[in-house]
């Protein structure tokens, strides 16, 4: 570096600080070409940075490459997870993923099937916080390929403020099902009418509850398949279902009765966007939410509280003579 001269348009030498001047430049310039090898990958967005284990742990999505793990170490017991994964592979193939939740036994095997142009449904892991606390995925080094992946739960108290989260209303209103978004509501006591609805494709919705995840299938195959492993103590019919929709009656739709019970219940897709996209959800109230008390005034005799609806709110008129 001493030794080099640096000229300009001026055959004369340059003086002491105009050669201070132009190596200070070079430098700078040198680092710059330096740190922007760098700087790309340290300053990613967490779905490229399997290390950032937190931005896992509260549900945003991280992208999962050959030789990598990703960890969550604060799942809490009596609540049911859900780790949603995409395959992300730039060529149609499998993916070969470790998942460890126990040191006492082995980590599951399990394969994400590769799709073309990543069109895919999603695959599913299932486990109980009553088991462990901890969930590793990893990609071990010759399988290649890459995954995107993220955690769903009820129980997350402090979610990404970057989570695409919508709060349905149970009014009836119907809502696209858009890849990624959750969709929560609150369901007090009282009975619920959902309805899921997709005319042209299949599409995977899953509901996920304190205890239990409901697996939605509308316009199913004579044979769906929807990729789920589940560890430790969870169990099919009992920590989740598989409801599909009838083939042979109305493919295109499913309409249920939920019975509330003061909880939040999280609704999320598992199919490609495009198949997402001809999706729709609607959650109408069909009761009072509230407990009326039993007791009548103390003044009045033969008294009844009359309820009526308008436009899908319910009032609460005064009491009335019953006849």
């Amino acid at each position: 570096m001493n030794n080099m001269k640096f000229k300009t348009s001026s055959p004369e030498p340059l003086q002491s600080n105009q050669k201070l001047k132009a190596r200070r430049k070079f430098i700078k310039l040198s680092l710059s070409l330096f740190t922007s090898t760098l700087i790309p990958s340290f300053y990613s967005k967490a779905i490229s940075n399997p290390e950032n284990s937190n931005s896992w742990s509260i549900g945003e999505r991280v992208e999962l490459c050959e030789g990598q793990t990703i960890t969550c170490t604060s799942l809490f017991p009596k609540r049911i997870y859900c780790v949603l994964i995409y395959n992300t592979s730039k060529n149609d193939r499998n993916v070969f993923l470790d998942v460890n939740w126990s040191n006492q036994q082995a980590p599951k095997k399990m394969t994400i099937p590769g799709s073309e142009n990543k069109q895919g449904d999603a695959s599913l892991i299932l486990v109980s916080g009553n088991d462990t606390s901890t969930i590793s995925l990893s990609i071990t080094s010759g399988n290649g390929g890459q995954i995107e992946c993220f955690l769903l739960s009820t129980a997350i108290e402090s979610p990404s403020p970057n989570l695409p989260i919508r709060h349905i209303v149970t009014g009836g209103k119907r809502y696209i099902v858009e890849k990624y978004q959750h969709y929560l509501g609150l369901i007090n006591r009282g009975w619920y009418h959902l309805t899921l609805e997709n005319k042209i494709s299949q599409s995977v919705v899953l509901q996920i509850q304190h205890h239990q995840v409901i697996i939605y299938i509308l316009n199913p195959t004579q044979t769906p398949l929807f990729n789920i492993t589940s560890v430790g103590s969870i169990t099919k019919n009992k920590d989740y279902l598989i409801q599909r929709a009838d083939f042979e009656g109305q493919p295109q739709r499913i309409e249920v009765l939920i019975q509330g019970n003061e909880e939040t219940i999280m609704w999320v897709g598992a199919s490609s966007k495009q198949a997402l996209n001809n999706t729709t959800l609607a959650l109408q109230a069909l009761s009072i939410t509230r407990v009326l008390s039993r007791e009548e005034p103390s003044t009045v005799k033969r008294k009844a509280l009359q309820c009526y609806s308008d436009k899908n709110k319910v009032y609460s008129g005064p009491w009335v003579n019953q006849q």
